[in-house]
């Protein structure tokens, strides 16, 4: 069970890692984050891509809304700038609609059909937790790729955001 104050929070470092992410990739030579690398998704801007792809997604089955995707992998956003105003808007929805529950709210069953078809049923709270989950272990891989460059990837642990982002949010 997901309490309001934890999904605020994870909303948040959500928004801040994928913007310091995204910050990071912007210094590297443009090249890099289209050169083709051992990957699911053969590069950095596709990995972004899937992110902003499965993020639309659970954003649609918390809405009850129908989504266009077919696929997780489609590449939506080719240019870095235009998929970061992309991504920009969605974690800003997420943040507001975290902020909007409650703890009963979030503990709410919301049924979804995955891409595969199937039924799905999961708390709306579980949701935002996918979510911030699933992008944490995508920025894992680009950040992977960054050793490739040679190039250090950006921090964005939960502990550097509590510690920097908001050294006043209670329980951190």
């Amino acid at each position: 069970m997901i309490n309001l104050h934890t999904a605020c929070m994870l909303a948040e470092y959500k928004e801040w890692a994928d913007q310091q992410l995204f910050a990071s990739l912007a210094k590297l030579p443009a090249e890099e984050v289209t050169k083709e690398r051992q990957s699911v998704f053969k590069n950095m801007i596709g990995t972004l891509n899937h992110i902003y792809a499965v993020d639309s997604i659970w954003q649609a089955h918390l809405q009850a809304q129908p989504h266009a995707f077919k696929t997780s992998h489609e590449v939506s956003h080719a240019e870095l700038a235009n998929l970061d105003v992309a991504q920009g808007k969605l974690n800003r929805w997420f943040r507001d609609w975290s902020r909007d529950q409650t703890d009963e709210s979030l503990n709410h069953p919301v049924d979804f059909t995955y891409l595969s078809g199937a039924h799905g049923v999961m708390s709306a709270g579980a949701m935002l937790l996918h979510v911030v989950n699933h992008a944490s272990y995508h920025r894992g891989w680009i950040c992977q790729m960054y050793f490739e460059i040679p190039a250090l990837p950006p921090f964005t642990d939960l502990p550097v955001f509590l510690r920097d982002a908001h050294p006043e949010f209670p329980g951190r």
